[in-house]
């Protein structure tokens, strides 16, 4: 009996503390729109959607057995996966931040809330995003990006209505344009410096074929078109003298010395002048003057080559890293049949020259050109030795970012010795290595 009333009084009293218990708090439109993009509910993304909304993506099939209501549903897992770190806010400035531990730079995102306006049952979410650099800094963008949400109530579910993107410019904001220039200066000066080393690189091939150095840029560029030779100066806008705001000039040239300079084609642009002589070591003064540059320029440790990249006359190797984005080799190789003059040298075709390839080393994406945007196709001559091992790379085109870096890379591949009635001679043939950025 005694047993009976423990039990009854404890019934008792649970049933008066959960009629004491507050209901939980309705969702709000921000903690509907973070489980939206990032829940783990099968039905995440679905649940916040207008129920016209769901029957149209239903019906809408991608020809792969998925519609496009599950494959947005992917979004959240396949940002995780790709090994962003997330962290959601449900108050406060900040909606989420994100940092890829992959990267070498900490690269950092974070998405703040500029207004949430409640009127209702609709409430309008506008979100900012920003990249920052520390805690003082953030990257620079050249446009600012706004997305806004707008959240509606339906059966008690704050559903998605509509998103809209805006781009804002402020043209006036000293801040802003002082970011967008030092971005702007830092690319030009960067692909000026490989500009100048490539100049000095199609002098030394030049000089050697020559006995003595090319005074003109155009001589470098149309040499080799004229005489059926080797093409030195491959960039056709660097030989014209003019590339990236910058005027290029060979000077004091005669066939055992030569300068060349590179001046900002603006004088207030705030950008420095490069030089370089027949020494191939580039100076820069930041008075943007030549005459300076030439008399008393500062030596420059460029940054990708100070990273073990190297540039097209080195032969130095680089450690190789997992790029951000690919960079993929197509091998092409074209066969002229075999020269009588010199039997000890073959080309090969295609077939035949994948068959000797042992192993190849990936080409790391060059930072510059990532930050730059550039990418494209760089095309090398290349000589195998006996041995397999690449013992000469020529760049015949391709942007001066990537060139190096491809290169490089070429230098590191090996292939079995080419035989020819038993004996192992020297392949000639040509290697192209394209570089895309993700996404384009």
């Amino acid at each position: 009996m005694r047993r009976l009333c423990v039990i009854s009084l404890s019934l008792l009293i649970s049933c008066f503390l959960r009629a004491q218990a507050p209901p939980p708090p309705p969702q709000t439109a921000r903690q509907a729109l973070i489980e939206m993009f990032f829940g783990q509910a099968a039905n995440h993304l679905e649940k916040h959607l207008p129920e016209v909304t769901r029957r149209s993506f239903q019906k809408l099939d991608t020809g792969n057995g998925q519609s496009l209501l599950s494959q947005l549903s992917m979004f959240a897992a396949e940002a995780k996966a790709g090994g962003a770190g997330f962290e959601t806010f449900e108050t406060g400035p900040s909606l989420l931040t994100a940092e890829d531990p992959r990267g070498t730079s900490g690269e950092k995102v974070e998405i703040t809330v500029e207004r949430d306006d409640l009127v209702g049952d609709e409430d309008q979410i506008e979100l900012a995003l920003h990249l920052p650099r520390n805690e003082k800094k953030e990257e620079a963008l050249p446009f600012i990006p706004r997305l806004t949400f707008s959240m509606k109530m339906e059966s008690d579910v704050w559903r998605l209505n509509e998103i809209s993107v805006t781009v804002r410019l402020p043209l006036a904001d000293p801040d802003f344009l002082k970011n967008i220039e030092d971005r702007q200066r830092s690319q030009n000066e960067q692909i000026t410096i490989w500009s100048v080393r490539t100049v000095t690189t199609a002098e030394k091939s030049y000089s050697v074929a020559h006995g003595g150095y090319a005074c003109t840029l155009s001589a470098l560029a149309n040499t080799g078109k004229t005489a059926g030779g080797n093409l030195y100066l491959y960039d056709s806008q660097l030989a014209s003298g003019k590339k990236n705001g910058y005027i290029y000039v060979i000077s004091e040239c005669d066939a055992s010395h030569y300068k060349i300079v590179a001046e900002p084609a603006v004088e207030d642009s705030g950008q420095r002048a490069f030089c370089s002589d027949e020494s191939g070591m580039i100076r820069a003064s930041a008075d943007g003057k030549a005459t300076t540059c030439l008399s008393h320029g500062e030596p420059v440790q460029d940054a990708t080559r100070a990273a073990g990249l190297g540039a097209i006359a080195q032969d130095g190797r680089s450690t190789p890293r997992e790029p951000s984005e690919r960079a993929t080799q197509t091998v092409v190789m074209h066969s002229v049949g075999p020269s009588d003059a010199v039997p000890q040298r073959v080309r090969v075709s295609q077939g035949v020259s994948q068959s000797l390839v042992v192993s190849k080393v990936q080409p790391v994406y060059p930072p510059e050109a990532k930050t730059a945007r550039v990418q494209g196709s760089v095309v090398m001559s290349v000589s195998i030795a006996k041995t397999g091992d690449v013992e000469k790379v020529d760049v015949l085109s391709g942007d001066p970012l990537l060139a190096p870096a491809a290169a490089n890379a070429v230098r590191q591949w090996k292939y079995k010795p080419y035989l020819l009635n038993g004996n192992a001679v020297v392949v000639d043939t040509q290697v192209t290595v394209n570089f895309t950025l993700s996404g384009q």
